[in-house]
């Protein structure tokens, strides 16, 4: 059995354990760096674990306690305690108890310093799928190093010989050496600070290797530097081994023969940003007898990039499922669903609204699905309002939203900015109170987008709503 992979018992026993205390940049790194790519729910399971593994009253702890703490269920926390093992700040263990069933250990390992961090391509590329690209510049300019003009000056440091001279080697030579290597082990043997971990495994060395000496490209290229980021490519933006060497060669060509890391980064990036394509490609079986062979990349191939793609920007398999539904049925069928979900039904006005917003919107009818469903789940409204509905076609018209997952990412951008532009607001507010004092006529402003339509979700709520909807368009699946 795969304990603590698809299920967790709040009567299962977990001990929770870290090196060492957090340390202020490994903080500031949670919370400003790595809580964008995980979500709050990760960060807040980190800190509640952090918080039980420097408890001294106690070692062991129930699932349940931290459930209630947490005010999360069973899915919910394990969900954000894989996002937690994805980017390396979890560790984790389990053995069996005859009697008292599986039992965790947590290991919590330091985030990234955000020096290291913004020194990793791979954690800049996840942090910037998730922020705008404002925000990300905004971040890497908080974090900068520290640097001054020493233009005028002339070093004068001392130099260690000059200092101490033998006098650190004490007076017990080689015993002191074996006094400190026995002291220090533990400091010797730490190592503690999470890591992206890729898995090299997932792809056809082999093959690749032969399709880019086919591309003139030499296999010693093929670095563990090389294959550890192509894996990542692999993994976070769903590219197989075909188009891994198509990306490798335009960015040899880009680079002007030589292959440059930073291009091909810059390459993976913009070709995940093009709609999916037809591609002719050699086929990966018969690679070893006949390179020269091509054969067109099937639907279901490009439908795994496509999964590949989302699930990699920490959305999860139901989110999925909810994206296929949106490509699937036509709107008001769709709509239909939605509306028997919540033990509705669909108004006239509400058809009529639809039939004008497919017949003249350019929006594809799976965005159109993911506004309703942005509209009467996501914000939780009774019926599709016509100005409300109308504003976000408008607006989602204007930036060429042309997929659900594109729409999807575009509501939670603006949420995030809406937030931050709350607490730019409160500053300036609590600011001006402390300059004027509180009796300056407070200014009210009014936002003339759909922003001003967006509420607190329920995730209760989206879940069971979600179940219903499933369940309809199975039902009218099998008619």
């Amino acid at each position: 059995m795969d304990h603590g992979k698809n299920t967790l018992k709040p009567k299962d026993i977990y001990r929770p354990f870290k090196a060492r205390g957090l340390t202020t940049e490994g903080a500031q790194a949670l919370a400003y760096l790595y809580q964008p790519v995980t979500g709050s729910d990760a960060i807040a399971v980190y800190q509640s674990l952090l918080g039980d593994a420097e408890d001294d009253t106690q070692e062991e702890f129930l699932h349940m306690d931290a459930f209630t703490a947490l005010d999360m269920g069973s899915p919910r926390f394990l969900a954000a305690r894989q996002q937690l093992e994805g980017l390396g700040l979890l560790k984790v263990y389990v053995k069996e108890d005859r009697e008292l069933g599986p039992q965790y250990l947590y290991e919590l390992m330091e985030p990234m310093a955000p020096v290291a961090f913004f020194q990793d391509e791979r954690y800049c590329q996840l942090l910037l799928a998730k922020v705008s690209r404002h925000k990300f510049n905004q971040l890497a300019q908080r974090f900068t190093p520290k640097t001054v003009d020493m233009t005028s000056y002339r070093q004068i440091t001392k130099r260690f010989a000059e200092v101490y001279g033998k006098a650190a080697q004490g007076s017990g030579g080689q015993l002191a050496n074996q006094d400190i290597k026995a002291a220090t082990t533990n400091y010797q043997r730490l190592a503690d600070v999470g890591q992206l971990q890729v898995t090299l495994a997932h792809l056809d060395w082999p093959f690749m290797k032969d399709l880019a000496e086919k591309e003139h490209l030499a296999r010693e290229l093929f670095t563990e530097e090389l294959r550890e980021k192509l894996a990542f490519y692999h993994e976070f933006y769903g590219y197989q081994e075909l188009e891994l060497i198509e990306l490798l060669g335009d960015a040899v060509v880009l680079s002007g023969g030589q292959l440059n890391l930073k291009k091909l980064d810059q390459v993976a990036e913009k070709r995940a940003q093009e709609p999916l394509r037809k591609t002719n490609y050699p086929a990966k079986n018969e690679a070893s007898d006949n390179l020269e062979q091509v054969s067109d990349v099937t639907e279901n191939d490009l439908a795994i990039r496509r999964r590949n793609q989302f699930l990699a920007k920490g959305y999860t398999e139901a989110d999925w499922q909810a994206i296929q539904a949106m490509d699937t049925y036509p709107p008001l069928k769709y709509l239909q669903g939605l509306k028997k979900a919540k033990r509705s039904f669909v108004t006239k006005n509400e058809e009529w609204l639809l039939k004008d917003l497919v017949a003249k919107s350019p929006l594809p009818n799976p965005v159109i699905n993911q506004l309703m469903n942005y509209v009467l789940v996501d914000q939780n409204k009774s019926d599709l309002n016509a100005r409300l509905v109308n504003t976000i076609a408008t607006d989602w018209s204007e930036k060429q939203l042309k997929t659900p997952e594109a729409a999807l990412d575009y509501v939670r951008q603006r949420k995030l900015e809406q937030l931050a532009e709350k607490e730019q607001k409160e500053q300036r507010r609590q600011a001006n109170n402390k300059r004027f004092g509180n009796n300056r006529l407070q200014k009210t402003e009014k936002l003339e987008d759909w922003s001003q339509y967006q509420v607190q979700t329920n995730p209760e709520l989206e879940a069971e709503l979600d179940r219903k909807m499933k369940e309809f368009l199975e039902e009218e699946g099998e008619k």
